[in-house]
């Protein structure tokens, strides 16, 4: 395999968030730019305790076609940009900006990845009951997503409540259709909507390799055989909250689809290219496998 060497004229891509080490985005998409013959690279953008808009002028003065943003900045980089496209605007957060001469526009292809995700699960989401954990970014997106396919009932659960009842609220105001609710962590509070609900979608960040992975957000036992649940982790590819549903005999689904969807909608939009998919999901999953392998190896 010959090895890439940028020049002058290479286009420069990336993933901008603080903590990166888990994320298999740059083996997709240098690996699209390579089989398409494309000169760009897709590199890791840690802010660390740089200041956003600092990052964001220089990956500006240095050149950088686009960018995916990942936590903490979904929200926070919105008054970096200088416009949105309509479901980011609907969804209140951006995980890709699109660079044309200096005029920087947000995109959520989160909602691309996840609505499709939904519709290949080969369940009827339309007028069904949906459960959301979490209610940062990736919240934002999924609730969206649960706009475009018909929802009739969304409840946000969440540590902090006031956050929870916020995105209820906003969504509310824009989406007379569906019933949005909320409620806090509390067992007492969020039994009844979990124990009713068709879909259950988990955005937090708990279950990754980078926290405690024995962590579940809610009791498991009120998860059942009618449901499909999903957590947006992809790695490790099975989580504990997906593993405790798979026993109660519920449908699982963790976030690959979601993330090679969305991924998918980032390289079109910056390349007017349609990337391997089917060989982005080999590539996805032998990478997730060989951080589970090191993780499994450092156990011993």
């Amino acid at each position: 395999m010959s090895i890439f060497i940028p020049n002058s004229e290479t286009k420069l891509y990336g993933l901008l968030g603080k903590t990166l080490s888990h994320s298999i985005s740059p083996s997709l998409h240098n690996n699209g730019f390579r089989d398409l013959g494309i000169n760009a690279i897709y590199l890791m953008l840690e802010t660390k305790d740089q200041g956003l808009e600092e990052y964001i002028d220089s990956l500006k003065n240095l050149g950088f076609d686009g960018w995916n943003v990942t936590i903490p900045h979904k929200e926070s980089i919105i008054p970096y940009l200088n416009g949105f496209s309509s479901l980011a605007r609907a969804a209140g957060a951006v995980n890709t900006v699109l660079n044309r001469k200096g005029r920087l526009t947000g995109y959520n292809t989160d909602v691309i990845g996840f609505q499709r995700q939904i519709e290949e699960s080969g369940v009827k989401a339309k007028n069904k009951r949906a459960v959301v954990i979490g209610a940062g970014g990736a919240a934002r997106a999924v609730i969206a997503a649960m706009v475009q396919l018909d929802l009739a009932d969304i409840t946000i659960i969440n540590r902090t409540v006031e956050n929870a009842e916020e995105l209820a609220k906003l969504f509310r105001e824009e989406n007379a259709k569906q019933n949005f609710d909320f409620c806090s962590l509390d067992e007492q509070e969020y039994a009844e909507p979990l124990k009713a609900a068709d879909l259950v979608v988990d955005t937090t960040p708990v279950g990754m390799y980078s926290n405690n992975i024995e962590n579940i957000v809610i009791n498991p036992d009120y998860l059942h055989e009618d449901q499909l649940v999903i957590d947006l982790v992809y790695n490790p590819l099975k989580t504990e909250i997906l593993k405790e549903a798979e026993k109660r005999g519920a449908q699982i689904g963790n976030g690959l689809p979601t993330l090679i969807y969305q991924a998918e909608a980032s390289f079109k939009l910056w390349t007017q290219e349609m990337p391997p998919k089917k060989k982005w999901y080999q590539i996805a999953e032998a990478a997730v496998e060989k951080i589970e392998s090191k993780k499994n190896n450092s156990d011993e």
